[in-house]
């Protein structure tokens, strides 16, 4: 039988799958198609608006939701301040990562991706920002591999 703890924890890893996962399809499948089509402006905005929705905020609104509740199963909240822990540690490295890709993804989505193609500038901000939001989220990732071999 399946458990809630184990429900919780699947969810959380199925969410950084279409995250990250996503992504990864983007940068290595997606937009090198789609930079030598025609209308590729009006298929990356499409595109963009999609994975806004299911990457940004179903995603990590779904990982921050399963997150709280791995953490009271894992180490339980009044463990958190205690630092000499290095599994706390590592979780605050990890949580202070996720929310530095919650602000980058969200200048991402709601304003530069959104103008892309209006300014030289926006275009390039939406890309380094992209770039740089893979970054932070395989930081993520290492964190969470971390953490599960003991912090």
């Amino acid at each position: 039988m399946l458990t809630f703890k184990e429900l919780a924890l699947f969810l959380h890893v199925l969410f950084a799958c279409i995250w990250v996962g996503g992504m990864l399809a983007l940068v290595f499948v997606v937009a090198p198609v789609l930079r030598g089509l025609k209308n590729r402006e009006e298929l990356f905005l499409t595109l963009g608006k999609r994975l806004s929705f299911y990457g940004t905020f179903l995603s990590l609104g779904g990982l921050f939701i399963t997150g709280l509740i791995n953490i009271h199963y894992l180490l339980g909240f009044s463990q958190l301040l205690d630092l000499s822990n290095p599994y706390t540690k590592t979780l605050w490295n990890k949580l202070f990562a996720f929310f530095c890709v919650v602000g980058v993804s969200l200048a991402h989505d709601l304003y530069f991706g959104k103008r892309a193609y209006e300014r030289k500038f926006n275009l390039y901000m939406a890309r380094f920002l992209g770039f740089l939001n893979l970054i932070l989220s395989l930081l993520v990732v290492f964190f969470a591999i971390k953490l599960r071999l003991g912090g």
